[in-house]
């Protein structure tokens, strides 16, 4: 058995597709093509997670790897009268990111531009703040030519971005969290013929309250769960907070816990069974892992952790600068020793059933 890869090829076909919250589904198609030929199964929930599965030994614990589907977006919520549409964000946005920004709107992916007011007409104080009252521009000029284009209220926008190729094996794009991971989770399939069973699940609406995870953790009802996904990364000079240190090209991350607030308010601890389970199975694949808690966010493991009365959750992610922008940007050396890591612990005994649901 070969090492899982995760292709370059399969992160650009799925960083390619749109998927904003609610409407990830052409993203979900992607990965069921390329995951179905290396599964036994492939289920959808009324939700719109996509559940992979691998049969294995009924007695062993089930697993459950997650990686989520849909991207920051904007929500078209009106229109003027002259034609510009205005949105609501959906997702952890950064203001500043969104000015100068080309876009995809609606069903037939028509082209805008969010363009800022013209330095020459800023105020002092405008030239030194966040740009408020954005619009998309799509070039029509009344609400007649919008309906023309198939936009209306309801329709969402993403980034106009692809992927590129940077120096040292590194990726730069739109919404590498999370396709990134499902790349991950398709390198594995591929090469993985392990005794337990694995569930490979794509999961919809993480970056608007993990409510797919929700939907998915129940349905599924693994032993044991885990979320892969993006860390971020403060290894570039500028905004450093300085804790916790993390880098690209330093490996995989495991994490102690995450959450919304600097007290993790509402978010994922990883017992220490879990995460011994991870760093054991990622020594043993060589695999050197930097350890971190995440603040001011959650992952799908938040919501895993919680299922029918508890499991054990955990997640590894690969650290990534410029997280929630349309420049994401991380290594492919990173993400491949985090499958090669998972990979290990798939074959890596985990208690009993009995212990994973009661010790």
């Amino acid at each position: 058995m070969s090492e899982p890869t995760v292709e370059f090829a399969d992160v650009e076909r799925l960083v390619s597709t749109r998927g904003p919250p609610g409407d990830e589904y052409p993203v979900a198609a992607v990965f069921e093509e390329l995951v179905e030929p290396h599964v036994d199964a492939v289920s959808r929930d009324p939700m719109g997670n996509l559940v992979a599965t691998s049969e294995g030994d009924p007695d062993a614990p089930e697993l459950m790897f997650a990686a989520h589907t849909d991207e920051l977006a904007l929500l078209v919520d009106s229109i003027t009268e002259e034609g510009f549409l205005e949105f609501v964000m959906l997702g952890g946005h950064y203001k500043g990111n969104l000015p100068g920004q080309g876009v995809r709107v609606g069903p037939e992916a028509v082209p805008g531009v969010i363009g800022p007011k013209s330095r020459h007409r800023m105020t002092d104080e405008e030239r030194e703040s966040l740009a408020e009252d954005l619009v998309v521009d799509v070039g029509a000029t009344n609400r007649s030519e919008v309906a023309a284009l198939d936009v209306e209220p309801g329709d969402h926008a993403t980034w106009d971005r692809t992927v590129m190729r940077l120096a040292n094996d590194r990726i730069a794009g739109r919404a590498l969290d999370d396709r990134v991971a499902l790349a991950m989770l398709l390198a594995i399939a591929r090469e993985e013929d392990a005794d337990a069973t694995v569930h490979y699940v794509a999961t919809v609406q993480e970056e608007v309250g993990l409510r797919g995870a929700r939907a998915a953790g129940h349905g599924v009802d693994p032993d044991v769960a885990v979320a892969l996904e993006v860390f971020p990364a403060n290894d570039y000079p500028t905004g450093v907070d300085g804790r916790p240190e993390v880098a690209v090209g330093g490996g995989p991350v495991v994490e102690f816990g995450d959450g919304t607030s600097e007290y993790l308010f509402g978010g994922l601890l990883v017992d220490r069974r879990t995460r011994s389970w991870l760093t054991e199975a990622a020594d043993a694949a060589g695999v050197s892992v930097q350890e971190a808690v995440m603040l001011r966010g959650t992952t799908d493991a938040t919501e895993f952790q919680s299922v029918r009365g508890g499991r054990h959750a955990g997640a590894v992610a690969v650290p990534c600068r410029y997280t929630h922008s349309p420049v994401e940007t991380l290594s492919l050396a990173d993400a491949n020793d985090a499958t090669r890591a998972l990979a290990e612990a798939i074959r890596t005994p985990f208690p009993g059933r009995d212990e994973v649901r009661h010790g």
